[in-house]
């Protein structure tokens, strides 16, 4: 069961957690397949706006959504045009591959568990993907992106031309491109 309602100038979003699995929070959160894998719901998007540096078009200045991963779906190689702050809710660690712009690799811990972070940040434009650390439960987290996320800046790897950029990852690259 959810609700929604605006208190005072915010808008809030309540889930009434009756149960902790992937379904009860697909359901309740009214969660939808996303392009990359996984579940997600815009929850946010901003009325100010913003422009990006450099260009003259008008962008809002942040959107929040809701995001879930479940067993061994993972979320493929794609990036996008700005900054993606992951902040970690429910259930399993996840793990958030990002290649630097060096070409090297990092690996970070989305979790509650000593190993993790509650939030990390991907910086825009570096290619990016998540799988939880076990490949079994779910999570939950939400992601902000500012200025606000737009489908259209929003890149799917393509594991051919990943795989040509980068090839000390072929192994990741070919097992977490979904084109």
């Amino acid at each position: 069961m959810s609700e929604a309602s605006r208190k005072g100038g915010f808008f809030v979003y309540t889930c009434f957690m009756e149960t902790q699995n992937a379904a009860y929070y697909i359901q309740s959160l009214n969660l939808l397949p996303h392009p990359e894998g996984g579940y997600y719901r815009e929850v946010f998007r901003s009325a100010a706006e913003v422009n990006r540096i450099g260009t003259a078009e008008v962008k809002q200045a942040c959107t929040s959504i809701y995001y879930l991963l479940e067993n061994d779906d993972f979320s493929g190689f794609h990036r996008i045009a700005s900054d993606e702050n992951w902040y970690f809710h429910k259930g399993q660690p996840l793990i958030i591959r990002v290649i630097e712009k060096d070409g090297s690799l990092a690996s970070l811990e989305l979790s509650d568990e000593g190993t993790g972070n509650f939030s990390l940040v991907v910086p825009a434009g570096l290619w990016f993907a998540a799988e939880l650390k076990t490949g079994e439960g779910f999570t939950l987290v939400s992601c902000a992106v500012a200025p606000g996320f737009d489908f259209s800046e929003f890149e799917m790897a393509k594991k051919v031309e990943l795989v040509s950029q980068y090839p000390q990852h072929e192994v990741l690259l070919t097992r977490m491109c979904r084109e």
